[in-house]
């Protein structure tokens, strides 16, 4: 049930220190970095943006995970029906068939099976990909619902789509879009990306008195299972090497005020 009057500010060590109620939102991602992660613990409400355009051959439906190997790292794609043929928003976008989770899991296996996690995190992931899900937003949304709760955030999270079907007017392109978000949930900071500073329009979050800040992350370095770091995999990576401690090690992100 959605209230968005009853949206508290949120009790987590990691939120910015700004008054006011704060938003982070973001476009769904498969098994998201880590940097995405940290992100969700910045504010007070989180807003999956499923109503805009679908991003092909991106990070909505394919990640990477940590193998042994010269490259050491793997893609973990889902595949998808028509993407290539039409435009769609992201709630629109289905999933084309299941052959596919069989191979997901078979490398997720080889990949981590000797981690001191594996067992634990494998059954949860195993148990998501059990279940059949026609459009990939509902996927996605369970994989970061899993990713959330391991990670111990706790705000409340709400998908664009079904504010809107509320009667909520989240309209416009870049920034105005997202002013209006802030202003269906009644938030007065905005927290962007590091990216944000490239396209952020100032004038239209002044004009309708809407802070901003931009995530500042560091992601962290830590033991994997193959070799050499590398950084920028998908959350499973920390979850399969750390478990329970992968709280500490996601750390607390940064932020810059402009």
């Amino acid at each position: 049930m959605i209230d968005i009057n009853n949206i508290n500010k949120s009790n987590d060590s990691r939120r910015v220190n700004i008054e006011g109620r704060v938003l982070v939102a973001h476009q769904p991602e498969f098994m998201p970095w880590l940097g995405n992660i940290s992100k969700a613990t910045m504010g007070d409400v989180y807003l999956i943006i499923d109503h805009v355009q679908f991003v092909k051959q991106h990070w909505q439906s394919r990640n990477k995970i940590r193998i042994s190997g010269d490259q050491g790292w793997q893609w973990l794609t889902v595949p998808l029906k028509d993407v290539h043929k039409h435009l769609m928003t992201t709630d629109k976008v289905r999933i084309d068939g299941d052959f596919w989770k069989k191979k997901h899991l078979k490398s997720i296996k080889q990949a981590y099976q000797k981690t001191p996690y594996f067992d634990m995190i494998f059954n949860e992931i195993n148990n998501i990909y059990a279940k059949e899900h026609i459009f990939i937003i509902d996927f996605l949304t369970e994989l970061m619902s899993f990713a959330f709760k391991t990670f111990d955030i706790s705000v409340p999270v709400y998908k664009t789509t079904d504010l809107i079907k509320l009667g909520y007017s989240i309209k416009g392109t870049k920034s105005e879009l997202l002013v209006n978000m802030c202003k269906s949930v009644g938030a007065e900071t905005f927290v962007f990306g590091k990216d944000g500073q490239n396209y952020i329009d100032k004038s239209v979050f002044i004009e309708n008195n809407i802070g901003f800040v931009f995530q500042d992350y560091e992601h962290p370095i830590y033991t994997q299972a193959h070799g050499d770091f590398i950084s920028h995999m998908s959350f499973l990576d920390l979850l399969f090497n750390y478990g329970p401690n992968a709280i500490q090690i996601l750390g607390k992100s940064n932020y810059i005020e402009l």
